[in-house]
């Protein structure tokens, strides 16, 4: 019977892995600070308004928007007579 051949040299064995980075511990956050808010900077409820007084107040504005319209009439001191439409 034959005999067994030796076995081949194992390799060599590779070096540790590197050890991981220890990050360094943080300290925890201060705790949030509490401010004094005093009555001026408190929520103000606003009484609620009927429909009639929503639709009075929007009128209201769209009329401070409008240019008077300049017709030339008599009254009026210049000379020009035309409109008064801006370009």
């Amino acid at each position: 019977m034959p005999s067994m051949p030796d076995l081949p040299a194992a390799p060599p064995t590779p070096p540790p892995d590197p050890q991981p980075l220890v990050p360094e511990p943080q300290l925890p956050p201060p705790p949030p600070e509490t401010v004094n808010q005093g009555e001026a900077d408190a929520a103000k409820i606003k009484k609620r308004s009927t429909k009639r007084q929503q639709l009075q107040q929007s009128s209201q504005g769209a009329n401070a928007l409008r240019i008077p319209l300049n017709t030339g009439s008599a009254t009026s001191k210049s000379k020009s007579g035309s409109l008064n439409i801006p370009s």
